[in-house]
């Protein structure tokens, strides 16, 4: 192959990661845990927030935790709009979207006439609409592993929450080590560490 046959198949090929949103890594750059949870997690947030959003798609984002369930990683999706409250569960490796609700209504029945005595809309409060979380703005959860996994001293990510708290999106990584777990909170946006706490 030509010189310029392999500059143009390297531009290719970032030029496709780059669009992905993905990133170059070795396997060696990557914790066992990663390189164990990549061939079970095939998407990423923004992916599953992609699914999330073919069902909700007017929807802002509040929280995204993954967490295995059942032997299988799974995004569980909060969102939200000016009417009602979604959430959604998806399949991190088949990106299937299952449990799927919406909340809107609240409603008091007799259990013996069966008639309706209170019904309301339970409409957001304005600082709901405070907690939405600009995707655009924060760190990958691969980026917030790393920098937990770090903070950590030992052990590796096993289940991440991305969520707002006191005005400020935050990573939170649950890290274990054996039977211990370390609870790292990482400013989603500036990458610092808020807070380390291990449970002895």
């Amino acid at each position: 192959m030509t010189t310029h046959k392999l500059m143009r198949l390297a531009v290719a090929v970032l030029l496709a990661v780059t669009v992905s949103g993905g990133t170059l890594a070795t396997t060696s750059e990557l914790s066992p845990t990663v390189q164990a949870a990549a061939q079970t997690i095939k998407l990423n947030e923004k992916q599953a927030v992609a699914k999330f959003k073919q069902k909700y798609t007017k929807a802002k984002i509040s929280e995204i935790s993954l967490e295995k369930h059942l032997n299988r990683y799974q995004y569980e999706i909060s969102g939200f709009d000016s009417q009602k409250e979604y959430s959604a569960k998806i399949d991190a490796q088949t990106g299937k979207l299952s449990a799927a609700k919406q909340k809107e209504y609240s409603a008091k029945i007799d259990a013996q006439t069966g008639k309706l005595s209170a019904a309301k809309s339970e409409k957001l409060d304005a600082d709901d609409h405070e907690t939405a979380i600009k995707l655009n703005q924060v760190i990958s959860r691969q980026k917030a592993n790393q920098l937990a996994e770090k903070a950590a001293k030992s052990g590796q990510g096993r289940e991440w929450t991305l969520e707002t708290d006191d005005g400020q999106t935050i990573w939170q990584v649950d890290v274990v080590d054996g039977h211990q777990k370390t609870e790292v909170k990482i400013n989603a946006i500036n990458q610092k560490v808020i807070s380390v706490e291990t449970d002895d």
